[in-house]
């Protein structure tokens, strides 16, 4: 078992901004440059050296997306290509397969410059349009443009300024017309395009040659795989603008940017993958914004590990405290999802009225009866036995000590004395916590009476000495500590914040979902199933995440590897079932082949 800083730069990749990869290229060619042996004459205002430099680097990401292009020829070819989900459904034609290579003056397309060169080495039919004129490729993108031409390469050029595309006729090819495209464009002959014209750093409206480049490709309805960033969307604003490619597929260069996994851009990046550079580890220490890409592949190193000599108490004992009359289903479905996820015992403590609905569905956990025997701090009589209450706190604080990790709010209902029981029993426990649900509700009701309108809860868990875990979504962390920002690009800077403030792990659920650690650091989980949106589901999570707290777990690995582990079976049970048709106690019997066990 491995914890998360124990990872290198290359198993959890650093998120960078659009302003801090540019930063990062620069001063990684600057590093490389002294290792080429060349004269320090100046090109354009760089040395050779760093020129050449730049020029290696523009290698690796070319090879990079010719490997990409070759993966999505071969994987779909003669199939439907659905990607992600992201883009409309598109065929993918037998034969011949033919790309399309869409080039810009900059290095992305220098970087689709490369890639034209290798796919003529390997034989595959393409052809490059270029929307510059070849005096525009400078520096390393000159080199490539070299490069291109002695392996054979031609570029299909268009006029630099046409007020539209059916002006652009030259001596030299154009790109077809737009009102030719509505009725059979050119680029439908192609089974692929690449979309290498501006890339990552794009800002503002495009000007109308590449506007109407964008409008061609989305009339002849093929796959679009893009490098860096699909043309049209502004790195800098991080918003779509119009037109706007819509990828199948994205390639990042060097690190992953956040913009390929929000809301705003994910549906325009499509599946986005990284590619690796070569930059020195040295220089990408001076350019970590601490926000770190979290994705599958780090399941099995952070599993801990199982004692086979162990009882089951040395498999972590999990108690749950969860249900009400009205929502029995949470806490069967937290549970379960708890012994799924290795713990060795699980305690379901719920209210009365309610253990006769959870004996019937669990056969597992052991049960603890939350029995108002005072008969005080209850709103009504039926309170008393269908929510938690004050009078429960004896019982789960005596059950607490024998346990290593304990989750409270999964259905257990927004009742008064619900609310009192939470405010009040919190601080009095002593295993680590997560806090979900009905439970963060009851922590938003202290800002109702505080000074600002979120010091309230945010001081009361500053005040908790545990270590703790919050999975708020959306609506329960606004409750919380108000109004998220309207583009996902800022969140992980205010979680930032707000982790450090509280001493506490927040959890964001949604698409995608955010971890943010006390120390500062943030963890970016770039999920997005529609199958998962449904009541439940966040339930399992929790369950998922008490049992590995239960474990050893500290609560960053806890978060990030339930988080990661949710992910998983999600995907599983959607492509076993369907979204359509997924239910949360599906993803807990995906759980086992999400272990990999």
């Amino acid at each position: 078992m491995k914890h998360l800083d124990q990872f290198s730069y290359t198993e959890v990749m650093p998120v960078l901004s659009t302003e801090g990869m540019r930063a990062l290229d620069k001063a990684a060619k600057e590093a490389l440059a002294k290792d080429v042996r060349q004269t320090d004459a100046q090109i354009e205002g760089e040395t050779r050296a760093a020129i050449e430099a730049g020029y290696e680097l523009m290698k690796q990401a070319g090879a990079a997306l010719f490997q990409k292009v070759v993966e999505v020829l071969d994987a779909y070819r003669g199939d439907v290509y659905r990607g992600s989900g992201n883009a409309p459904e598109t065929q993918i034609r037998t034969a011949p397969r033919s790309v399309a290579v869409f080039v810009g003056g900059g290095n992305n397309g220098g970087d689709g410059l490369v890639l034209a060169k290798l796919l003529i080495e390997a034989g595959i039919p393409c052809t490059t349009y270029s929307l510059a004129a070849a005096s525009k490729f400078q520096n390393e993108a000159k080199m490539a443009l070299e490069d291109f031409a002695q392996a054979g390469g031609r570029l299909v050029m268009s006029s630099p300024v046409p007020e539209s595309l059916s002006q652009a006729e030259t001596a030299l090819e154009s790109l077809p017309q737009a009102e030719t495209a509505r009725r059979m464009p050119r680029f439908a002959g192609f089974t692929l395009a690449v979309d290498c014209m501006l890339g990552n750093g794009a800002h503002g409206e495009l000007r109308e040659l590449y506007a109407a480049a964008v409008r061609d490709i989305a009339a002849s309805n093929i796959p679009v795989v893009a490098a860096d960033a699909p043309t049209g969307y502004d790195s800098q604003e991080h918003v779509r603008r119009e037109p706007c490619t819509r990828a199948c597929e994205t390639l990042l260069f060097g690190f992953p940017r956040l913009d390929a996994y929000t809301r705003e851009g994910g549906p325009i990046f499509g599946e986005a993958s990284v590619a690796p550079l070569g930059y020195p580890a040295s220089t990408v220490a001076q350019f970590n914004e601490n926000t770190f890409l979290a994705t599958e592949s780090l399941i099995p190193q952070i599993l801990p590990e199982r004692d086979d000599w162990g009882d089951k108490r040395k498999q972590g004992c999990a108690m749950i405290v969860a249900g009400s009359g009205d929502m029995p289903g949470a806490a069967a479905l937290c549970t379960q999802a708890a012994l799924r996820s290795g713990a060795g015992l699980a305690t379901l403590a719920s209210p009365e009225a309610v253990m006769p609905v959870l004996q019937a569905k669990l056969s597992e956990p052991v049960f603890v009866n939350l029995q108002d025997i005072a008969g005080q701090d209850a709103d009504s009589t039926d309170d008393r036995a269908t929510a938690l209450s004050p009078a429960h706190i004896p019982q789960i604080l005596e059950k607490a000590k024998h346990n290593q990790a304990l989750a409270i709010g999964p259905g257990i209902g927004c009742a008064e004395c619900t609310r009192d029981a939470v405010i009040e029993i919190l601080p009095q426990l002593s295993c680590p916590l997560v806090i979900d649900a009905d439970a963060l509700n009851a922590i938003a009701t202290l800002n109702k009476t505080s000074a600002s309108p979120t010091s309230g809860a945010a001081s009361y868990l500053h005040s908790i000495e545990t270590a703790a875990i919050l999975t708020p979504h959306r609506r329960e962390f606004e409750r919380l500590f108000g109004a998220l920002p309207t583009n996902d690009i800022d969140i992980p800077k205010l979680l930032r914040d707000i982790a450090r403030n509280t001493k506490k792990v927040i959890l964001l659920k949604g698409t995608p979902t955010f971890v943010a650690v006390p120390d500062g650091r943030v963890f970016v989980i770039p999920a997005h199933n529609s199958g998962l949106a449904k009541g439940g589901s966040g339930d399992v999570l929790t369950g998922i995440i008490t049992a590995l707290l239960a474990q050893g777990l500290p609560t960053a690995e806890s978060a990030v590897l339930g988080a990661l582990l949710h992910q998983k079976a999600g995907r599983i049970a959607r492509e076993k079932i369907g979204a359509f048709s997924m239910l949360p106690s599906d993803v807990i019997d995906a759980l086992p082949q999400a272990f990999g066990r």
